[in-house]
């Protein structure tokens, strides 16, 4: 079954975006929360100053005019003077609190442009970093996919090469056979009246019967008159003549049938000999 690795990457990347705007949201609502409770201080402090300074302010004016006519200098001219002088100081503190107080605002004004200009720019460089990250896995993705595709397609290629060279070698022991044949060598079956017996070998697919060897041509034994021929993992020397009447020696695989009778193949004679 494939797999759909576009559709998922795109699920992972709608996912990363999602969370990194939940976050850059939590971090600007955060800032412009502490720039507004920041505002509002501002605000109470300024309107506290600003009263602080015009409750001083008539306090000196009483406190002086009680001086005045204490020393009995209240008509004297200089409450006129003084009145003037009181009220050019009121102004000046009320606008030196009004210049700090616009100072003030205009800082967390500032921030608080700072704080959207930060998350706008934190959206945008997320959102080209998953994109950036998604391409690049989608590339990996596909890369990987194409390596195993080709491996699939290697493994293939050397297994219709095994079978092709597997029949061809079947082949050529078929061939190799019929020359023998042909030419008066070992056949594969082979009858005497009597007490003769009848061997035969096969050349089908090998079986665990074979583990311990097969024939010189590479087939493997079959039966003795019917009856299935199985390995012993045995072998026994046995002499035999060439046609050119040389006596040679070879260790043959010893093979039985059902009832425990063993036998080995002889070559020469082409056919099964019991041992005892």
């Amino acid at each position: 079954m494939a797999i759909d690795y576009e559709t998922q990457l795109n699920k992972i990347k709608e996912a990363q975006k999602q969370s990194a705007i939940a976050d850059l949201e939590n971090t600007r609502n955060q800032a412009l929360s502490d720039l507004q409770a920041e505002r509002e201080s501002s605000q109470r402090n300024y309107l506290s100053q600003r009263n602080q300074a015009n409750v001083q302010n008539q306090m000196a004016a009483k406190n002086f005019k009680e001086y005045l006519v204490n020393s009995g200098r209240s008509n004297s001219g200089i409450m006129p003077q003084y009145e003037m002088n009181r009220q050019n100081n009121l102004q000046r503190s009320l606008n030196e609190l009004g210049s700090a107080q616009n100072i003030a605002l205009a800082d967390i004004d500032r921030r608080n442009t700072l704080a959207n200009q930060t998350y706008n720019t934190g959206i945008q460089s997320a959102n080209a970093e998953i994109e950036a990250n998604y391409i690049n896995n989608l590339l990996a993705q596909q890369q990987a996919a194409w390596e195993r595709e080709m491996k699939e397609k290697q493994y293939n290629e050397s297994v219709r090469q095994f079978n092709e060279n597997l029949a061809l070698q079947q082949q050529q022991l078929a061939q190799q056979a019929a020359r023998s044949y042909s030419s008066g060598g070992s056949s594969s079956s082979s009858s005497k009246s009597g007490n003769a017996l009848t061997t035969a070998y096969y050349s089908g697919d090998y079986n665990k019967d074979v583990k311990y060897g097969t024939f010189s041509n590479g087939y493997q034994p079959d039966n003795v008159n019917g009856n299935k021929l199985t390995a012993t993992g045995q072998k026994v020397q046995v002499k035999s003549k060439t046609l050119q009447g040389t006596t040679t020696t070879t260790n043959q695989n010893v093979w039985q049938t059902s009832d425990g009778t063993k036998y080995v193949w002889d070559g020469t004679k082409n056919k099964y000999v019991q041992v005892k």
